[in-house]
């Protein structure tokens, strides 16, 4: 089964459009990503912090001030990173792919981003870059018909082992949704 392909154009023509601020807005994607900047706080509460299609920088409003100052956000569209910035908070306009860091991450974000990657080569350069005991936070929502999600916690379980799982439904746009945020370390 094929990622999702999306190309940057895309991505640039949407965030400038405001197709995607819902994200930083709503009940239901707000609480997803708070549950993201809990485990964080749980697992590092100094932590260095990358999130990978990181868009709006929403997990940013849950997180604690040392984490802040050490967070970098990761977005493939240049126009999310310029809405991100107004966080004032690390931004960089780059898709992971093509990331180069001699930093390592205590906590490595995937939220709702890896159906447009290659999970395998994602999950690769995110060891790379994870310090020796950080932890992968990825979080996914079911897709009915589809099942990009079982493929990629499938691809997970080739690097990683869950330490933490969390399942929340909520009704977006008028459909109930069911996400999952699993907390992974290395094996």
């Amino acid at each position: 089964m094929p990622q999702l392909n999306v190309s940057k154009n895309k991505w640039e023509k949407e965030f400038s459009a405001g197709q995607w601020d819902y994200l930083d807005s709503t009940p239901a994607e707000r609480a997803r990503s708070a549950i993201i900047g809990m485990l964080c706080q749980h697992y590092y509460i100094k932590g260095k912090i990358l999130d990978v299609g990181c868009g709006l920088g929403t997990t940013v409003d849950f997180l604690n001030t040392d984490q802040r100052r050490k967070y970098l956000g990761l977005d493939i569209s240049e126009e999310a990173v310029k809405k991100a910035r107004k966080k004032n908070t690390a931004f960089l306009a780059s898709d992971f792919d093509n990331f180069k860091s001699t930093k390592k991450f205590d906590v490595i974000i995937f939220n709702e981003v890896l159906y447009y990657m290659d999970e395998n080569s994602a999950f690769e350069q995110a060891l790379n870059i994870l310090t020796e005991h950080g932890i992968i936070l990825v979080s996914l929502y079911q897709m009915k018909n589809k099942r990009y999600d079982q493929k990629i916690w499938k691809a997970s379980r080739k690097f990683f082992q869950t330490i933490e799982a969390i399942e929340v439904s909520s009704k977006v746009k008028n459909q109930l949704v069911t996400w999952r945020v699993d907390a992974l370390k290395r094996k």
